[in-house]
């Protein structure tokens, strides 16, 4: 048995989210709400939303999701990949 259960009856997109794809789309979004909180909107606003921008980055490198549980899905990303299995060699 395994401390962390998985989620399989998620929703299609959590677990598109939860995906490498979903993570990238996480790191793409935080990465372009930063460059353009730098360059194209005037401060103060844009650096409000550049700092805002690495919520979307931390999200996609740690595999979090926090708006999730507004809709009852997990935090973590991980409960909703299935769980990798051993090979046994011989």
């Amino acid at each position: 048995m395994t401390s962390q259960h998985t989620i399989r009856e998620s929703s299609a997109f959590a677990r598109v989210m939860a995906s490498r794809y979903g993570r990238l789309i996480r790191l793409g979004l935080g990465i372009a709400l930063v460059a353009v909180g730098l360059s194209v909107v005037p401060r103060p606003a844009g650096l409000a939303i550049a700092v805002f921008g690495v919520v979307p980055i931390a999200a996609g490198v740690f595999n979090l999701c926090p708006i999730a549980p507004l809709w009852g899905g997990h935090f973590f990303g991980s409960q909703y990949c299935a769980p990798k299995r051993k090979t046994e060699s011989g």
